[in-house]
């Protein structure tokens, strides 16, 4: 579902926005993070994920996202949390506020990847060396937490 511009405008300053983003694991326990080419957090390395549509479900909003934004298909989806981020964005240093649920897809690395036009580049590597970058608190925060929930470090 595509929201008008001026409309999603007008929402975006008065509530926070339900979304969804993905530790996107392979069998090897490393995780995909892109880097985005769009508002908020501009280049940044994120996890793939997004806005949840109208009378969509978050499980459904999780599969939806990951199979248009890396062309993936998830052989399991385990929620995680939900999380408040609040964003600058890096235009004109308006704050976005989105609660979203984060959840771990553990794809097979037989798949075709494909990154699509809101990400610039993607990267495989293991949660401790993603931690070793510069990522915003949200990042961290959910790559720490899959540490802890799946590898008990």
């Amino acid at each position: 579902m595509i929201i008008n511009k001026n409309l999603y405008q007008q929402i975006v300053r008065v509530m926070p926005i339900p979304c969804v983003d993905l530790i996107v694991a392979d069998d090897h326990g490393q995780v995909l993070l892109a880097r985005r080419t769009n508002e908020p957090a501009m280049s940044e390395w994120w996890f793939p994920g997004g806005r949840v549509h109208f009378l969509e479900t978050r499980v459904h909003a999780a599969a939806r996202k990951l199979r248009e934004e890396c062309g993936l298909e998830a052989d399991q989806l385990v929620e995680l949390g939900t999380f408040d981020v609040i964003v600058e964005r890096s235009d004109n240093g308006s704050k976005l506020h989105g609660v979203t649920t984060l959840y771990y897809a553990k794809v097979g690395r037989h798949q075709t990847f494909t990154l699509d036009s809101q990400n610039s580049d993607a990267k495989w590597r293991l949660p401790l060396e993603w931690l070793k970058l510069e990522l915003n608190p949200f990042v961290k925060q959910g790559l720490i937490t899959f540490n802890k929930t799946f590898h008990g470090i």
